[in-house]
């Protein structure tokens, strides 16, 4: 009995890596894109629901230009943390497209374009908004929490290039309470210093870094709901413009 289970098990995994690389083989030098992150990668909209995200914008900007092969943003989830990718990548999570089970390791080996939107949840897990005025009354101590979570964002990146030899781009910040007027020039410090963390990151690994700060910066009508911190689809497709704009693929 105990063979026949381990005979299972081994056919199962050949079938996963079969069907994984049929999916991804390339026609044409075509892209595999592959989005990773939390709900601003997934798409969640400003009222509480997964809808079109800018990993979607950029999957039907390629697609148009007949450069598409594969795309997905099923790996992606909100409440996402720098932790939860790493676990992904390490636990080689599998999803279904198309009924067919995709490992999240041969993913990124077959992937020509990796986007990672993370590091929003690490900073927010734990802290409420009845506390947000504290935390930001010591700007020095919440940037040395900034530069942890930039450090988890680093091995994370460096972990994904282990598997992903493409373009690589990480996605940045905007400011997702812009209504917060008392506190407005605080919260965009934070971000900014954020943003330049993962300047650095990206310079260091070699990878697109795609700041989203000034395409939001006053335009509160991307962010329409004042209780929640997510784009609606003008803004997403802004952040996809943005990524569209650095993606060697398309511009070289």
């Amino acid at each position: 009995m105990k063979k026949h289970i381990k005979l299972l098990v081994f056919v199962v995994s050949i079938l996963v890596v079969f069907f994984t690389y049929k999916i991804f083989e390339h026609k044409q030098e075509k892209i595999n894109y592959i989005a990773l992150g939390d709900s601003v990668a997934e798409g969640m909209n400003p009222y509480g629901s997964v809808g079109y995200g800018y990993p979607d914008y950029i999957s039907d900007y390629l697609k148009n230009k007949d450069m598409l092969n594969f795309y997905t943003k099923g790996f992606s989830k909100s409440g996402y943390t720098t932790t939860d990718v790493r676990n992904d990548i390490e636990d080689n999570k599998t999803i279904e497209v198309d009924g067919k089970r995709i490992a999240i390791k041969a993913a990124l080996r077959e992937s020509d374009l990796v986007t990672l939107s993370i590091g929003a949840n690490d900073f927010l897990k734990g802290i409420s908004f009845s506390d947000f005025d504290v935390k930001l009354e010591d700007i020095k101590k919440t940037k040395k929490e900034i530069d942890s979570i930039g450090l988890n964002v680093r091995n994370l990146v460096d972990l994904i290039k282990d598997y992903a030899k493409g373009e690589i781009i990480l996605v940045g910040y905007y400011n997702p309470l812009p209504r917060l007027n008392t506190i407005k020039s605080e919260i965009d410090e934070l971000i900014k210093y954020s943003n330049i963390v993962y300047e650095d990151i990206c310079d260091e690994l070699d990878i697109v870094c795609v700041n989203v700060f000034d395409a939001f910066d006053g335009r509160e009508e991307l962010l329409p709901n004042p209780l929640d911190i997510h784009p609606n689809i003008k803004g997403y497709e802004e952040i996809a413009n943005l990524v569209i704009d650095r993606i060697r693929y398309v511009n070289h």
